[in-house]
Parts: structure tokens; sequence; C-alpha cells
């Protein structure tokens, strides 16, 4: 079977639509970590930040990543994105449990009207629950601001939908970050488009 075939659906495939949207010279980033036992993830070895520029992000280079991981590893995609220097990042969304529908739509309807995004949400199963991509990029003075609207997005009278900790982790690191693999038994499935196999009509490169 090609990687083409293996990665079908999966969220490398946006890299095309971002460069597309804002440039073919954008280096992205990613990392490696070990996963731990509950409770101790946050301490966890991760590998140095790593990079490559958008042109070289094939699914033949996806292969190849996730043929690189280590028995208790999995790779995880940063938000983080520079453009001759200038950093960006990825709107990048850790979803808790699986939301309705509706919530999707009304989180892509406030985002791109306040944040001035392109494109529409992109959504991602994950096993237990969901990851959400714009295919845009938003500068780095304005990630805290889509950071803060997506904590309002929990209703203090309901559920929460938004990974709190996510957000917060993300504000000590600098970058957000969703996972790009599945290789260990924590996780159930490697993520892959909800409900299409092929995220809004992009074709893998080889």
């Amino acid at each position: 079977m090609s990687n083409a075939l293996i990665l079908q659906g999966h969220p490398c495939l946006l890299v095309d639509e971002i460069a597309a949207r804002r440039g073919a010279d954008l280096v992205f980033a990613y990392s490696y970590y070990e996963v731990a036992p509950p409770g101790l993830q946050a301490v966890a070895r991760r590998s140095a930040v790593l990079r490559v520029p958008a042109r070289e992000v094939t699914s033949d280079w996806m292969a190849d990543r996730l043929a690189e991981l280590g028995p208790n590893e999995e790779m995880a995609w940063h938000s983080l994105v520079e453009s001759r220097g200038v950093p960006w990042h990825i709107p990048m969304i850790d979803f808790i449990g699986r939301p309705p529908d509706s919530l999707f739509c009304e989180l892509d309807r406030i985002l791109t009207g306040e944040m001035g995004l392109s494109g529409h949400l992109v959504v991602f199963e994950t096993g237990r629950s969901f990851h959400g991509y714009f295919p845009d990029l938003v500068p780095e003075r304005a990630w805290p601001k889509y950071l803060g609207r997506l904590l309002l997005l929990n209703d203090h009278d309901g559920p929460a939908v938004i990974d709190a900790r996510w957000i917060g982790h993300a504000l000590v690191r600098g970058f957000t970050a969703l996972r790009w693999s599945h290789n260990t038994n924590r996780y159930r499935a490697m993520p892959h488009r909800r409900s299409a196999p092929d995220p809004g009509g992009i074709r893998p490169r080889g």
C-alpha cells in the first residue's frame, strides 16, 4: 500500500493548503514526545523542536518520520510557523470529547469572522475526541486572543468543550501542538479527517 493511501485524510495534507494561502517559503515545526504514565505526561521527555520547509512535507516524508518513532514515542505537530523569520501560528483546537456538529458550525462562524481566517474549520477524529485546524495562519501578536476566544467557548454552566489545560501548556511553551501519529497503546487511532477520506479535496504529494 502506498504512503499516499496510508496517509489519506491525515492532517499533513493541510500543509499544502496553508502554503498555498501564505506562501511556499513557510517553515513548519514538530517534535517527538515520550508517552508517560497518567499524571506524568507534562514532565515526559521531548525531543528538540524540529523544523521542515513546507515543500518537503509529502506523504513519503511523513511516513519516514513515523518510521523513526521509538516504541514509546508519538509525533506532535506545532502551531508555530516561520515565514522569512516572522512567526505565525496555525489555529489549532483540542476538543474535549465529541461535541455536536452545531458547535463546529458556530465555532467556524465566530473565528473566521473575529480572527479574519480564510478557509473553514477542518475536524479530525483521534479515537476519543476531535482535533481542529483552520488551514490558515494568525500572526503571533493575535495568537493569545485566538486562544482566549477558544476558552470563552467553554460555558461555565455546562461541560467544557475545549481543553483548557492544553491551552495553558501552550501559553507556557509558546505554541500549541497536536498529535500526528498513532504509535502507542495510549491512543486509539491515527488522526484522520472526520467523515471524509480526503480533506477538502487536498491531494497528497508523493
